[in-house]
């Protein structure tokens, strides 16, 4: 049967670890469904590979080893097994997600499933299925929270998938993005006792591990947006005028998270109009 609803509108929520970007994405969703009345999908394209670390750890991979994670994900039984677990998670409580998924140990291990062909083979196979599936239920606005996903939007609009409407890239000071996941938000640095100064050290050598990692793959590379000005949120500087919008975010100003997430909204409401 012939498709007749337009093709979705793309924006891709992209960039570093821990840099308030899943709380902008969650809180543009929710200003784009209740606020504007658009009917929108948010896909964490990221927490596939989340997925794929529990399910290969189940199985006892050794996820140290490139060739050991390539094995698990040439294995029709256990791909069939990841996908039946990628949908059994869509269902979780948020509570249960987050305690499967949004671990330390999990966060770390997603960067070496990350860097593996085959993963990436596998969540833009799923990518794909979901737009799909985005159109024909009549999705109007598909919200892509995950990483290196100028190339992935491109793909998918090649693929006559979507309409790339437009790419965010998010960036901020490591140690800031620590002491927010913290809990610290409202307190500098130096106004930590000794064990919360070594915690926020332990999440920023994670993070800088992660970005680190997550440039240097072979496949999908995290890369900044190109002759993209930086704007410092809440104030976002005008995108250059040819070609699809891109825009590159600082969050590490002191803001809450209305703040930072509001001109995001604005902007991104500007763009699907």
């Amino acid at each position: 049967m012939t498709n007749n609803n337009p093709l979705p509108i793309l924006v891709t929520f992209d960039g570093e670890a821990r840099s308030g970007k899943g709380t902008i994405v969650q809180a543009t969703k929710d200003a784009l469904r209740d606020q504007a009345g658009y009917k929108v999908m948010l896909i964490d394209a990221g927490q596939v590979f989340r997925v794929l670390v529990v399910a290969a750890t189940r199985v006892g991979t050794n996820l140290d080893s490139p060739d050991a994670i390539d094995a698990f994900l040439q294995d029709d039984n256990n791909v069939q097994d990841c996908v039946q677990l990628v949908k059994a998670v869509y269902h979780m409580s948020k509570d249960e997600r987050d305690a499967l998924l949004y671990t330390n140990e999990v966060g770390h291990n997603s960067a070496k499933i990350g860097a593996r062909p085959l993963s990436q083979y596998f969540k833009d196979e799923l990518l794909k299925g979901w737009l799909r599936d985005a159109r024909a239920e009549g999705f109007q606005i598909v919200l892509l929270d995950g990483r290196a996903l100028e190339e992935v939007g491109a793909m998918l609009e090649s693929e006559g998938l979507c309409d790339f409407r437009l790419g965010l890239y998010f960036i901020c000071d490591s140690v800031v993005g620590a002491r927010r996941t913290l809990g610290f938000a409202t307190r500098q640095y130096d106004e930590l006792d000794d064990n919360e100064k070594a915690s926020v050290d332990a999440l920023v050598e994670q993070i800088n591990t992660r970005n680190e990692a997550d440039e240097k793959r072979p496949v999908q590379t995290l890369v900044r947006p190109a002759n993209v000005a930086v704007s410092h949120l809440p104030t976002i500087e005008p995108a250059p005028g040819t070609g699809r919008p891109m825009y590159l975010l600082d969050t590490s100003a002191n803001m809450t998270k209305q703040e930072m997430s509001d001109p995001v909204i604005s902007l991104v409401t500007q763009h699907v109009k």
